[in-house]
Parts: structure tokens; sequence; C-alpha cells
């Protein structure tokens, strides 16, 4: 060190001393008045890069000599690459640090030129320049190697993925846990998704983060750990590994096929085929992640199942390979070509009879149809009547109500047949008394049997409904066929009903027979002998009846029969305890015997409606 005095001489002196010495920095200073100073000035030493090393990845790490201050403020350094900016850890002109070490890092293949440049206040020095040569740069890309190539549905093979650089250099100190996302492969139709086992052995679905370790660039199996890939559709998978910007350009292709057949996929040409329409079915076999089970070819015998037989007994059928219709539940021969059967010559046209929603499934042993296809079969054209009561015994005179439906062929009810019909009702007698059997129109107007009858159908169906629409009224007990017709169509089977009597109301003639004249006809309850003659004799039997005339039965009632004129012999009468009630003898009226006459013979028993009989001459 060098010291100097500087005096001032005179008035305002102005003293400099400038230092200048080979390889120092330069110092100076400036006073103005009177007095002395001296000032202390040394160099700022030339820093020295020792070590500029390159690494794998484009790294290069350096060493540089400190250097001592002049003063009590640090040194601070920043460092040059190929004249700009470096990267990594390295200080730069913006911000110098007090560091001597740093890794310049994502340097291309290639020599660089490192300078260090030493900085303390405003006096700066620079190092002499100093190479480094990288041989591998940064991962740039990642290579994808598999195992197999060929893999079944539910297969796995063995990943090995290497980090390289541009050059495709292997990255070696690309180490340790990375985590990387998969792609290229897609879930199988089923929905599994595929999967890469991470380090620990987990299975994680391509898509999300996966952990993976490499050591000296490359990541590869260990105890099906760290990169066993699981595809599980088939086709071709090309499956590419990403970290951040870093992919894979070239992904391996694998071929994924698909596993043995373990279930069937239906499906309808028509989704709402008519009842007795022939609807064509495909068949499908996959396996089980849903690819189809392209092995599965030749003949196979199938059974369908889920539909059932038409409310008239028609069974549903599939066709075999030879067109021949086989029923539901039997063994169906069909063709598969490449895990699929339809069309000509496969069989799988399916005929179905009842209406509605119908679920079909087909199974060939252990292989089954876990979804059903739903079809909805509609019903054909109306072809024939239906009739239901609500009664099948009703009671003589008493009403209820007759349902009138529109079926097809198979005996589906026919919806399309709908709004006003015009329905003739036939199959039930007349009473003892002459009362016809009646319905109720739509309108409510009561309409004997054998004249048409206005009913409104709804969907295929004419409902009873407020005594009207069909409501039906039986006069005679008997057993009653009863039978529809709209003019086109009519009651396959007539509705069969045992009509029985009503409550006992009435006193009628039974037998009544005359020995001369003529006796009218209807003769129950009232009843007219005309031209008897003089003399003449009119016998008979009394019954007990409903207000139909209907004889009713195990009735034992006393029964008195007088007349008006002429004689009356026989009464009283009675009827018998079991059986119809009619009286087990006769009475006999005789005219008197000369002259004309007009006498009413009265059959009476307290609570019934007394019976009489006019004779004349």
């Amino acid at each position: 060190m060098r010291r100097r005095t500087i005096r001032r001489c005179g008035g305002g002196l102005l003293v400099a001393l400038l230092l200048a010495l080979a390889g120092s920095a330069v110092a100076y200073f400036s006073a103005n008045g009177a007095g002395s100073a001296s000032a202390a000035v040394t160099i700022l030493t030339t820093p020295t890069i020792s070590a500029a090393t390159p690494a794998s990845g484009g790294t290069v790490a350096l060493t540089w000599s400190v250097v001592t201050p002049p003063g009590e403020q640090a040194v601070t350094y920043y460092v040059t690459r190929d004249g700009g900016t470096p990267a990594g850890t390295c200080p730069t002109q913006a911000a110098p640090a007090t560091v001597t070490t740093c890794t310049d890092a994502g340097l291309a293949v290639g020599e660089h030129s490192y300078e260090v440049t030493a900085v303390w206040r405003t006096w700066t020095v620079t190092s002499a320049a100093k190479t480094a040569k990288v041989t591998i740069g940064p991962v740039a890309r990642f290579t994808v190697a598999a195992s197999a190539t060929s893999i079944t549905a539910g297969g796995s093979t063995n990943l090995t993925i290497t980090a390289k650089d541009e050059s495709n250099n292997t990255v070696t100190t690309y180490s340790g846990a990375h985590s990387l996302v998969f792609s290229g492969a897609e879930a199988a139709p089923s929905g599994t998704n595929p999967t890469v086992s991470n380090s620990s052995g987990t299975a994680v679905a391509f898509g999300a983060a996966t952990a993976i370790s490499f050591s000296a660039g490359v990541a590869v199996i260990s105890s099906t750990k760290n990169g066993v890939a699981r595809l599980y559709r088939a086709g071709t998978a090309g499956i590419v590994a990403t970290e951040g910007s870093i992919t894979t350009p070239s992904p391996p292709a694998i071929t994924v096929g698909p596993a043995a057949a373990s279930k069937f996929a239906l499906s309808a040409a028509g989704a709402t085929p008519a009842a007795g329409e022939a609807d064509q079915l495909t068949i499908t076999a996959q396996d089980t992640y849903g690819n189809i089970a392209t092995a599965y070819t030749g003949a196979h015998n199938l059974v369908f199942s889920g539909a059932v037989a038409s409310p008239s007994g028609t069974v549903p059928t599939v066709t075999d390979s030879t067109g021949t219709d086989v029923a539901f539940g039997s063994p169906t021969a069909v063709n598969f070509s490449a895990g699929a059967a339809k069309g000509t010559g496969s069989g799988g046209a399916m005929e179905l009879y009842k209406s509605g929603a119908t679920s079909v499934k087909a199974t060939e042993g252990t292989i089954l149809t876990p979804t059903a296809v739903t079809v909805t079969v509609a019903p054909g054209p109306a072809a024939k009547l239906v009739l239901t009561s609500s009664t099948a015994t009703p009671v003589a005179g008493t009403g209820f109500n007759l349902t009138t439906t529109a079926q097809d062929t198979y005996g589906n009810t026919a919806t399309g047949y709908a709004g006003a019909k015009n329905i003739t009702f036939s199959g039930a007698s007349a009473s003892p008394g002459g009362t016809l059997p009646t319905v109720v129109n739509s309108a409510g107007t009561v309409i004997n049997f054998g004249t048409a009858t206005a009913l409104t159908f709804t969907a295929g169906v004419a409902a009873a409904a407020s005594s009207k629409n069909g409501y039906a009224k039986l006069a005679k007990a008997e057993a009653a066929s009863v039978s529809a017709s709209d003019g086109a169509i009519s009651t396959a089977t007539p509705l069969a009903l045992t009509v029985s009597t009503g409550t006992a109301s009435k006193l009628a003639w039974s037998a009544l027979s005359a020995s001369a004249g003529t006796v009218g006809s209807p003769c129950l309850f009232t009843c007219t002998v005309s031209a008897l003659g003089n003399a003449g004799a009119v016998k008979g039997q009394v019954a007990i009846t409903d207000s139909m005339g209907n004889v009713v039965s195990n009735l034992a009632k006393t029964i008195t029969v007088t007349a008006t004129g002429g004689t009356l012999v026989g009464s009283p009468l009675t009827t018998p305890a079991s059986g119809p009630a009619i009286s087990t003898a006769q009475f006999t009226y005789t005219a008197p015997s000369s002259g004309s006459f007009s006498n009413t013979i009265t059959a009476a028993s307290t609570g019934y409606t007394s019976a009489t009989a006019t004779a004349t001459r």
C-alpha cells in the first residue's frame, strides 16, 4: 500500500492523484480548500473461473475465486454465458450476488463460454473466459417402449420410459420421482379406464398424475410397479407419457385384442313393432369390457327369453339360421360372423304377439345378456269383439255393466278402435212376460237386443259408466250366451251368463187351457179366454214369479182362486216348499150353462200381485 500527503498551496489548490497499475482498478478523489488529506489506494483483483463442469441434462457447474474488497462493502458477482444472460442459479448483471458457485441450466448441446464479473461499488473487473462443452442437453422428450405390443383386453404390458434430449441422448441426471400423465388409450365400451401402476404399485387411470421413479434417466418396471400399463378397449393405442412440456412425440402402437365372449348385447331394428310383425335382432357377442368378441363365430344355440305369449296364447318366436320360427325358451341356431349375428342367413328375426313393453334377452350357457333390449309391441287392427260383465250371474230385470273390447288377432286390445261404434247385441231371450233384454247406449237410451246400439270406445274399450254405454238388463232366467257385432267384426266366443230369477213379486197363470174357444197370448199375469161357450171349462195352475215372469223356487204359499160368475172348484191351491213355485193342483172354472157372460178369474195371495183371466162368450 502507498500513502500520499497532499497540502493546499495558495488559495484554491486542486490536487489530484491518479494511480494506474496494470491489472488494477482506478480510484480517484478531489479536494478544494486549505488543509491536508491522505488516501489509501488498492487494486480490485480479477476473479478466476476455476471450474466450468458440464453435466447430463444441459447444465454447467461454475466455481470462481473470491475477490477481496478494498473496503467494508462486500464484493458481488454476475455471470455471462456466450455474452448473454445465464439461467439456473447463476447471478445475472441485473441481480449480482455474493456467491462464488452456481449452476447454469437449460443448455443446448455444444460449447459455451462463461465470464464472471466482480462488482465493488462502482468498480468492476471481469475474468478471463472459460468454456464448457455440453454433450447431453436438457430433457426434451420421453421415449416409451412396451414389453408387449399385442395384448388381450384386460391384459398388461410393461412400459420403459426414457428421458431424452433433443439429440436423443439419455439424460442421466433425470432421476427420482416424477409426476407423469399418461394418454393415448381410451376407456373400454363398458367404461373401464386404462391404467398405469405408479411407483407404489397403485393402478392410476390414464389422464391422472402418476408417480414414476427414474434412475439415470430411465423408469423401468419393478415387481409390477412403476409402469405396468393395463388396457381394456380393443383396437390400437399409442401410449404417451407427459410431464409439463415434456411429452412423447413417437408413442409405441399397442394392439389390444378382445377377450373371450362373456355376454350378449341385443338391439332391434324397430323399437315399436306391431304384434306379429317380424323385427330383426342384431346379436353381438362381447367380452367383459364391452368389446366385440370377434373370435365368436359360426353356429351357436341361443335361448331367447323375456317375451310371453299373447292373450290368445300365441307364443313369441325367433327365426333360426334356416329361417324356421323357434319358440322363446327353446335352443335357436344362430350364425355369428366376427362376433355379430345380423340379417339373412344368421337368424334372429323376432315375432312378438303380446302388446306392450317387452324386454328380450339371449343366453348360451354362461354367456348372458346383462341388459335386455326393450321393444314396445303395438297391437294390430281390431279383428274381434270380446264381452265381459261386472257379474257372471246377473239377476233378471236388474242392471249390470257390460264391457265391450275390440281385440286384434292375438287378443291384444286394439287401441286404435275408438269413437262411436254401432254394436248389435244378441244371445239373450225375452222374459216369459215378453220383456226383451236391453243395453243402454252412450246417450242413455235403452235399446233392445237385436238393434244397433251406439257405444263410445276409448282406446279399444267401451266401458259402462253412470248407467250408460253398456249398462244391460236381461229378462229371462236362463243360461245366456251374449254376442256382439259391429257388422264387420264380432265376438268369437259369446259371453256366458247365468241369469237368475228376481225377487218373488207376482202371481202368474201356468198351463192355462180351455175346453173351447181361444186362450190369448201371452197368457201370464193377465189372460183372455174368448168364445168359451156355455158350460165351457177353464183349467190351470198358478205360479209365483219375479217381475219378469220367471218362476221362483222353494216357496210354499197358499193361493186363492175366485171367479165373478160361473163355478170354480179346486181353490185354494198351494205351491211346494222345494222346486219351482207352481201349484201342484189345478183349479177348474165352469162357465154359465146359458147366455152370454164375461167373468173374471182371479188368483191372489198375500204380498203378491194377483193374476187375472177373463172368460167371455
